[in-house]
Parts: C-alpha cells; structure tokens; sequence
C-alpha cells in the first residue's frame, strides 16, 4: 500500500515536473520571458521526487546494493549479513533523520518563505519525513530478516541466489 502511494506521487510530480519544464521552454521562447516561480517550484520537485524516490526504493527493499560475498557465503551467512547491512542502514537514517529534523526547525523558527511567500518549512519537510519512512522501512526488514529468514515482503530469501 504505501509502495503504491509513494509510487503514485512519484509519478504525479515527476509528470508536474515535466510539463512544467516544457511550458518554461515553451513560454521563455515565445514570449521571452519566464513563468514565475517555475525555477525554484522545479528545485523543489526534483527534491521531494529524490525523497519520494528514496522512501520507495526502501519501503520496496529495491535500492541498490553491494552484495559481492553472497556468491561466497552459506544462507546463514547471508541472511546475518542482510542483518547488518540493514541495521546499518537503519543506523544512517536515523542519523540523517535527527540532523534533517534540526535543520526543518531552524528553517520553521527563521520563517523563511519561497514561492512567492509559502512556508518554506512546507516544501523542506520531506527531508525529515523520507528518513523517517526510510529507518522504519529497514527496521522492518531486519525484523523480517532476523524472523523469518527473507526481507519484509519478499517472494525469496535474504540475499540473491547462487547462480551455479
């Protein structure tokens, strides 16, 4: 479910993304002169479609990985490695999770505006909330490791099989 949600925004804004970048063409060509605000509404959504991104990489456990030894190591092996590998991950969002978070209050307690005057607060905090979603995500997929032996969700086991 929130795959799919977070899917579903990601195409909605990469779409927005896309025709606004072509109307800003279009109209810097035709009338000579910018739509307002289109550069910084640009910025924000190529932020917030790399949070989006991100959190649906996690939440789908379908991010990129490194995983040179599991050609080498048993199951278990495997599996306590998919262990550490997720709860460093974890570890790192969490991390980013607090320094994000302080930098969204700074930015609320400044009253800092963009887009001719919104909150700028509003656009910043995916920043917070996608490594939130993202710790969350890999906390389950430990979990699911440690329990059953196979990420969260997953048709296999913790790591990719041996080709033989």
């Amino acid at each position: 479910m929130a795959g799919r949600l977070l899917t579903g925004l990601l195409a909605t804004f990469l779409g927005a993304m896309l025709v606004l970048a072509a109307a800003q063409i279009l109209w810097r060509n035709v009338f000579r002169m910018s739509i307002p605000h289109s550069e910084q509404l640009l910025e924000w959504l190529v932020l917030w479609i790399a949070m989006l991104g991100a959190m649906a990489a996690s939440v789908g456990s379908r991010h990129i990985t490194i995983d040179a030894l599991s050609q080498v190591l048993s199951e278990s092996a495997r599996r306590w490695a998919g262990v550490a590998a997720q709860f460093f991950a974890l570890v790192a969002c969490m991390a980013l999770f607090l320094i994000c978070g302080s930098y969204w209050l700074d930015t609320m307690s400044y009253g800092e505006t963009t887009l001719g005057g919104l909150p700028r607060w509003a656009f910043e905090a995916v920043l917070p909330a996608a490594f939130a979603v993202m710790a969350g995500a890999h906390l389950v997929h430990m979990v699911s490791l440690l329990r059953r032996g196979r990420l969260a969700g997953a048709a296999g086991t913790a790591g990719p099989s041996k080709v033989g």
